[in-house]
């Protein structure tokens, strides 16, 4: 039996079919489609599609009016009335008669002759390829019409298919497109758990719960990101593997898009925090440009942390709905974001980052600097500690000066004539110093990344002892001489 609809008819294209009244009615089924100029309640009967010149349409306000109504009797499944001279211009009570009976007025193309309205629908009856075609000009008009509408690709194609559809990110446990409600935690994280083994290959279809009256599945979708879509709906639904193909395709283009997009956002934002951490934009040139990622108008927190973990941190931000900008300077990452947030994405985050670290809140854009300084502080001492997130000012570190004034002293009492040397001489004591220790005094690597030879290392070497007065084989000296350096670290900006 036919499963064709009106509204079938109009997201075939080439047909010419636009609805102009009625369209909380576009599907009622069509089971055959017949031309009358004469009285058409007397031709046509239920679940059949008028299709007239205008002939049989009355001009009187009133008398349109009883036509539609008389038509809605007889349980016609609409009426096509052809885009010509001969139709007389329909009155606005009866569109809004149509529009209160929910009765399909369509307006066709003078360029489509109403045969090939009469084949489609005919062939309908007899084929469900028909129908498979109209079902996916339905769903390629959700995605075409998607930017324009006020509803997402997903919802728009949970209602045309009768289930709610989601796209989880399987690898990092998120719901990627906007929907009318969001998956469970619980299923998301079933979800990741039942598929962490074959994220190079995700299995092309899951059925993740089933019973009589309900079914969830998800279906490997054709992205760079892990992705799966999730359907939840009734077993007696019939989406066939046909629709399924074109609706994993559909989507699939959608997250790519939503990820380039995002991609190209992250990017401009690195470059808005950079310059926020240099101090090379005034405020009110800022402003505008944070309140284009949301970020206007909020205290904010910075987080620090490796920066592998950045591009991660990205997508479940992203996906989350979080504001934020983020960027990379030198050994660590950086995300500036609402304070309102921040809570909500240390949680998130410190399932992915081994080592976090978070600053107080900021009130201003000239203090985001000092809270990237303290946000790198707390990342180190998270790090010296094994504790996943550590804050600054309320995990005080082990052996790291806790406050900036302190963290200053250490550097001068230690380094100070170190320093003091390099400004007079132009020399490069500090820095290879700190190669050498970060590379665990290896000669070889420390020579290496210097680009000197291992004689000018060890003339370099014997000269930081003799102005430090401290001996670089003995653990106590090396010690305080780290710490020194690390405590030097956190006075100077992240952005320095």
């Amino acid at each position: 039996m036919s499963r064709l609809t009106a509204g079938d008819l109009i997201a075939m294209d080439q047909l010419g079919c636009a609805a102009v009244a009625g369209r909380e009615g576009l599907d009622r089924r069509i089971v055959w489609a017949h031309t009358s100029e004469l009285d058409p309640w007397e031709w046509l009967g239920a679940d059949e599609l008028l299709m007239t010149a205008g002939l049989c349409v009355p001009s009187d306000e009133q008398a349109q009016c009883t036509f539609v109504e008389r038509l809605h009797e007889k349980g016609l499944a609409g009426v096509v009335i052809g885009d010509n001279a001969t139709a007389p211009p329909l009155t606005a009570a009866m569109l809004a008669t149509a529009d209160r009976l929910n009765f399909p007025l369509l307006r066709c193309s003078h360029t489509t002759p109403f045969a090939a309205i009469g084949r489609t629908v005919a062939l309908a009856s007899q084929s469900v390829q028909v129908s498979r075609v109209a079902r996916l000009s339905r769903l390629y008009e959700h995605a075409r019409s998607t930017s324009l509408a006020e509803t997402s690709l997903l919802v728009g194609l949970s209602r045309e298919l009768r289930y709610t559809l989601h796209v989880v990110d399987v690898e990092h446990g998120t719901d990627v497109l906007p929907t009318d409600g969001a998956l469970s935690d619980a299923a998301i994280r079933s979800l990741s758990s039942s598929v962490a083994g074959t994220l190079d290959r995700l299995p092309a279809h899951l059925t993740l719960e089933e019973g009589a009256d309900y079914v969830m599945t998800a279906h490997a979708l054709p992205t760079h990101r892990k992705c799966m879509l999730v359907m939840e709906g009734s077993p007696a639904t019939d989406v066939d593997a046909f629709a399924l193909l074109h609706v994993r395709t559909l989507i699939g283009v959608e997250v790519e898009k939503v990820t380039r997009e995002r991609e190209y956002a992250d990017q401009i934002g690195g470059g808005l925090l950079q310059k926020i951490l240099a101090g090379s934009a005034a405020t009110e040139a800022v402003t505008p440009l944070l309140e284009e990622f949301d970020l206007a108008g909020t205290e904010w927190t910075v987080l620090s942390f490796g920066t592998d973990v950045l591009p991660a941190a990205r997508t479940i931000a992203g996906d989350r709905g979080v504001p934020n900008v983020s960027t990379v300077l030198d050994d660590r990452a950086y995300m500036l974001l609402p304070t309102g947030r921040s809570a909500e994405t240390v949680d998130l985050l410190s399932r992915t980052a081994r080592a976090m670290g978070v600053s107080p809140s900021a009130a201003t854009i000239g203090e985001v600097s000092d809270s990237a300084r303290q946000a790198s502080w707390a990342l180190d001492t998270a790090r010296s500690t094994g504790v996943p997130v550590a804050r600054y000012s309320t995990d005080a570190p082990l052996f790291v000066p806790r406050t900036l004034a302190d963290a200053r002293d250490a550097t001068d009492a230690i380094l100070g004539e170190l320093l003091l040397y390099d400004q007079g001489h132009e020399s490069n004591l500090v820095e290879t110093l700190e190669t050498f220790l970060v590379n665990n005094r290896s000669w070889t690597v420390t020579a290496d990344r210097l680009g000197i030879h291992r004689q000018s290392l060890a003339f370099r070497l014997r000269k930081i002892e003799s102005v430090t007065g401290r001996n670089l084989k003995a653990s106590s000296d090396i010690a305080m001489l780290w710490l020194a350096l690390r405590a030097r670290a956190h006075t100077i900006s992240p952005a320095d």
